[in-house]
């Protein structure tokens, strides 16, 4: 079982790894707030040549184009429960960025940075601890 394991609401489609996590952070992007239904979305970054995914014929692709590096942006679902999975962003050329709460031990995520803060819902507390960025990294 690798550290970062995990998989969508019906188990169609699933993921290991036994990577370090590139990145663990908070995006309050408006995207993410429309695809998660709620105010946020944590966000593990993991280098895709360390992941194994399984089902993969299950995903689907909704593509978007991100805000600050105009590239595309490709967010996977499972089709059979929609759950959001992963998504590759241009500018993180290399990384899969996964979904915190389809892991299956969402407990030991400290997110070490908040991302896209100009779209926070006003009511989000802002956490002295980290970091929160207008845009995203270096936007």
């Amino acid at each position: 079982m690798g550290k970062l394991d995990g998989h969508c609401l019906c188990g169609a489609v699933s993921y290991t790894s036994d990577a370090d996590p590139a990145f663990v952070a908070i995006c309050h992007c408006k995207d993410c707030q429309r695809q998660t239904g709620a105010a946020h979305s944590i966000v593990v970054g993991v280098p895709a040549d360390q992941i194994e995914i399984s089902g993969a014929e299950s995903l689907r692709e909704y593509v978007t184009v991100g805000e600050d590096h105009g590239t595309d942006v490709h967010r996977r679902f499972c089709s059979n429960c929609g759950s959001p999975v992963y998504t590759e962003n241009g500018g993180f050329p290399g990384v899969l960025i996964l979904k915190g709460g389809t892991l299956d031990d969402p407990s030991w995520l400290e997110p070490q940075v908040e991302v896209w803060g100009r779209s926070a819902q006003p009511w989000v507390a802002i956490d002295e601890s980290r970091p929160r960025l207008e845009r995203g990294p270096g936007g």
